[in-house]
């Protein structure tokens, strides 16, 4: 890795957005939109996924195979956002099939998921303890209790916050298993994580080292 693409990673704060290159003004892994029909860009960090929402029993595998077709690129660091949504999107048996491509993708890839989930926390729990992959699950924009951010990370879950979340929850959560995201928040990210830093006690410095050492780790390791 050069000197310009050690100083990008080092920028990067916030782990999902759907903002595009110049908004995110390169402190994000981007989720890139496989409908948006724009290249990827030089000098900055993308997921790519199958979003439940974007996804139709017509075009599963054309969406799984742009997946496959880009992973081979370095700027791709993760998988998704995919997952399970109870409430919308296409049926629970084609969404569990996608989740499933991903899935299989992100072992063999070596690749983080980045997890959607709507009110389907036991079906992604299950998968997890059948197949137990080695690589990191981040559940993104989390705005559970303390409780299930506690039962979470104690299967081995990341968990990602957003603009909207339970001050008591942000603070369950242990500095190796934490992420900031703005998501589709019109907020910055430094907005999230000088709150962050007061709801948790810390200083924003602190917290900064913090998230950035967790980048690191899950999506930049060696």
């Amino acid at each position: 890795m050069g000197e310009s693409d050690i100083n990008a990673v080092n920028a990067i704060l916030d782990i999902h957005t759907h903002k595009g290159e110049e908004q995110s003004g390169g402190k994000a892994i981007i989720n890139y939109r496989q409908l948006a029909g724009t290249p990827l860009q030089e000098g900055y960090y993308y997921s790519v996924g199958i979003h439940p929402w974007e996804l139709t029993p017509d075009n599963l595998k054309q969406q799984s195979d742009f997946i496959i077709e880009h992973l081979p690129d370095k700027r791709i660091v993760a998988i998704g956002e995919g997952g399970l949504d109870k409430l919308k999107g296409a049926s629970m048996e084609i969404q569990t099939a996608a989740f499933m491509a991903q899935m299989t993708l992100s072992m063999e890839y070596d690749l983080p998921l980045i997890l959607h989930n709507v009110r389907m926390t036991d079906k992604i729990l299950a998968v997890k303890k059948q197949f137990r992959p080695g690589q990191p699950w981040i559940w993104h924009g989390f705005r559970g209790k303390p409780e299930q951010a506690e039962q979470l990370q104690g299967k081995g879950l990341y968990l990602s916050f957003g603009e909207f979340y339970s001050d008591e929850a942000m603070r369950a959560v242990s500095d190796d298993r934490l992420f900031l995201e703005t998501d589709e928040s019109s907020l910055d990210i430094e907005e999230l994580l000088y709150r962050a830093a007061r709801v948790r006690g810390v200083g924003v410095e602190t917290l900064r080292e913090t998230i950035r050492r967790n980048i690191q780790n899950v999506f930049f390791r060696a």
